[in-house]
């Protein structure tokens, strides 16, 4: 009698130790891009596994088809690194992502999606108004979150687990500390590579044939006073803004303005590597300095210290808006000029 007692007890321990996944964003509160409180109009969410490797840099990821990322069943790889999209949910009120009453992955789903027990399990939360025909582009807004068993982030990231029977269920969410989380834009998805070489552009805007692109390079197809070249790697003009600070003189009876600060504005594009771009400054119009602006890590920077880029707000499809500033003495007389591959633009 004691030994099927003791066996009936192991039996139930093991059960424990595999079990559905009833997954949320617990105490979360998830506001979109323009600060409003997600809803079920507005919020998706996706539960994602770590197969093998590490997750996936979603702000740089380019899934085979923008549809893998937000279905069930889609298989992430990226390197080696494999993620699972394993459920889906749009369960979102007053900002609040709820668990359902009923597990949302069950075991024997789990086992048909061929998880393995071990995987990390993280929650990426979407702002479905970004969405284009119901799908993510680059223009779309996201956040991952780790999840962890009740949210409690002082134990071991939660993780998928399989090969049993159980009618218990984990309740996985966000660290329970986190009471808000705002959504970011998604950097580089899909889009980023669209146009990503000047032939590509050229063809879809003025219908060229391959073998007249190098020729239209610097002709101006539209009429507009801009060259091809200079509207696919400046997706505007050159802006400019002076900012001026004044003081009294020695009398103290008028104002005089000192040289101002100027701060560009320009689009560069970002996703075609042979662009190189700079900064070409000059006090004469005889003799020009020149600072290499360079794209790495999501931000713009330029080669020379005196010259901050003080804002880098991505536009999409590869384009980013910049903002420059050059901190070296101010003159009064300052000219400036971008240069791309070589050529005055």
């Amino acid at each position: 009698m004691k030994k099927n007692i003791l066996i009936l007890f192991l039996a139930f321990y093991s059960a424990l130790a595999f079990a559905n996944l009833d997954w949320g964003g617990g105490q979360t509160n998830f506001s979109s891009e323009s600060g409003l409180a997600l809803d079920r109009d507005s919020g998706y969410a996706v539960l994602i596994s770590v197969r093998a490797g590490q997750l996936i840099d979603f702000e740089t990821f380019v899934a085979d088809a923008p549809i893998d990322l937000v279905t069930p069943g889609a298989i992430l790889t990226e390197g080696t690194s494999v993620n699972y999209v394993l459920a889906a949910s749009r369960e979102f009120y007053s900002g609040y992502l709820l668990n359902s009453a009923i597990p949302d992955l069950l075991l024997d789903e789990q086992q048909l999606l061929g998880i393995a027990p071990g995987e990390d399990l993280y929650v990426i939360v979407w702002d479905a108004h970004t969405f284009e025909d119901g799908l993510p582009t680059d223009n779309s807004y996201f956040t991952v979150l780790p999840l962890y068993l009740e949210g409690n982030s002082n134990s071991l990231q939660a993780q998928t687990s399989s090969g049993a029977v159980s009618f218990f269920s984990d309740l996985v969410y966000p660290d329970q500390l986190l009471e808000s989380q705002g959504l970011q834009l998604l950097a580089h998805y899909a889009g980023f590579n669209t146009y990503s070489d000047f032939a590509a552009w050229a063809e879809s805007s003025y219908a060229i044939a391959d073998g007249a692109v190098d020729a239209v390079k610097y002709e101006d197809s539209n009429g507009n006073g801009r060259s091809n070249i200079e509207e696919y790697a400046f997706e505007a003009p050159l802006t400019m803004k002076r900012t001026y600070t004044v003081s009294s003189d020695a009398a103290g009876s008028a104002d005089i303005p000192i040289p101002y600060q100027a701060e560009l504005y320009v689009k560069l594009r970002a996703n075609d590597p042979l662009l190189a771009y700079s900064l070409d400054i000059s006090s004469d119009l005889k003799t020009w300095k020149s600072c290499a602006l360079g794209f790495l890590d999501n931000q713009w920077s330029c080669a020379d210290e005196a010259v901050e880029v003080t804002s880098s707000v991505y536009q999409g499809k590869g384009v980013w808006s910049i903002a420059v500033v050059n901190h070296q003495a101010p003159q009064s007389a300052s000219f400036f000029r971008f240069s791309v591959l070589g050529n005055q633009i």
